[in-house]
């Protein structure tokens, strides 16, 4: 499976690397970088097994990370593609990274 990203996605995870390698140093960013990458190839493996978040326009599914305090949102462009949207704390505000679409 396919795997895009919204432009802006690319701001949000600099934005969190950058907080965890001044906050915590740059092991944690790197296995925050790396935790992105896997729930990104799971749900490219599996996107129906994660559940709706939105259904207006299209299904958006939330993938939450184990590690963490994110999430992303994403949704499935068709059998090969999936598009992540945003990437987020999940103490940010709800409506964050929704005009994406």
């Amino acid at each position: 499976m396919i795997i895009q990203l919204n432009s802006a996605v690319h701001d949000d995870l600099r934005e969190a690397l950058q907080h965890y390698a001044e906050t915590a140093g740059s092991q944690i960013a790197l296995d925050f970088y790396e935790e992105f990458q896997g729930s990104a190839d799971s749900a490219a493996s599996s996107p129906l097994s994660y559940r709706v978040y939105l259904e207006d326009p299209t299904e958006i599914r939330r993938v939450n990370f184990r590690r963490f305090p994110y999430h992303f949102l994403f949704r499935q462009i068709d059998q090969r593609t999936i598009r992540i949207l945003v990437v987020r704390h999940d103490h940010r505000h709800p409506s964050y990274g929704l005009d994406r679409w």
